[in-house]
Parts: C-alpha cells; structure tokens; sequence
C-alpha cells in the first residue's frame, strides 16, 4: 500500500494541484498538506526520497487509515504540524541515512 503510493508519486514528472499549491512542483518532490486536529494545515513539498524514510511509515500508514490509499492530488497527513517538521528535521539530518 505504502509502495503503491510511492510508485505513483516517485513516477511522477511534475505535480500540480489548482486548488491549494502556490504553483509546479518540483520532480522528484510531492506536495503533502499536514492537517492537524484543530482542522489547521499547512503545505510542504516533500522530496520523495524523504518519504523512503522509516519515521515516515507512521505519518503515512495513518494517511492511508484516514484518507485511503488513493488520494488524488496532494497527499493529506493527518498529523501536528509541529510533530511533522520534527519528522522532516529528523529525516534530513545527516545521521538520517545512516
């Protein structure tokens, strides 16, 4: 399920969505709208080699339990914002990979 998700995003060459981006995404990125509890959210671009990354499965297990695994356009997370730019600070440290 994950990897469905994966495969469609990484297959991906440029990523629009008319109602929420503030334009184009990049190749190789995906745009990911973190909505909390408070029914706040906000939008990331994401690389998807980020979303490869263990401390991701939670956020995108839960995703796929709230939204299903066929979400059309930007990928929702339902997650606290601040929670999720931990999990991006995290993956993009330098230690990440190792």
């Amino acid at each position: 399920m994950k990897k469905e998700l994966m495969r469609r995003f990484s297959l991906t060459d440029r990523v629009s969505d008319s109602s929420k981006s503030g334009g184009d995404v990049p190749r190789g990125c995906v745009p990911v709208l973190v909505c909390d509890s408070d029914g706040d959210g906000e939008r990331f671009v994401v690389r998807v080699e980020a979303l490869r990354h263990p401390s991701f499965a939670a956020l995108l297990e839960k995703a796929a339990q709230e939204f299903g695994y066929r979400q059309e356009g930007v990928l929702r997370v339902p997650c606290a914002i601040h929670h999720f730019r931990d999990v991006l600070t995290a993956v993009s440290s330098p230690r990440a990979g190792r």
